[in-house]
């Protein structure tokens, strides 16, 4: 029984992990139930979930897409450079 347990249960890192491959594909049966018997169970993860396909449906809005993001759009380099600073002042 605790083999079963340890198979079904992840960790928050695991859990954000299949999410946000479900946002992009689509998960395996187990991987399913994994993320099912964790959100069911973490309040965290579940508010996340919400809140990342949330995201990623405004993405899919904002450039006309039915599918995936996407990637085709570039960040100008001013653009990268600031949000560098700023990475590094934290």
């Amino acid at each position: 029984m605790m083999k079963l347990m340890n198979k079904l249960m992840l960790s928050c890192k695991k859990a954000t992990e299949l999410m946000e491959k479900k946002n992009q594909s689509s998960l395996n049966p187990l991987e399913t139930v994994q993320l099912f018997m964790h959100t069911s169970m973490c309040d965290a993860c579940s508010l996340y979930e919400r809140q990342s396909h949330f995201l990623d449906s405004l993405l899919k809005k904002q450039n006309g897409t039915q599918g995936s993001v996407s990637h085709k759009k570039k960040l100008p380099e001013e653009v990268k450079s600031q949000i560098l600073s700023k990475l590094e002042k934290m």
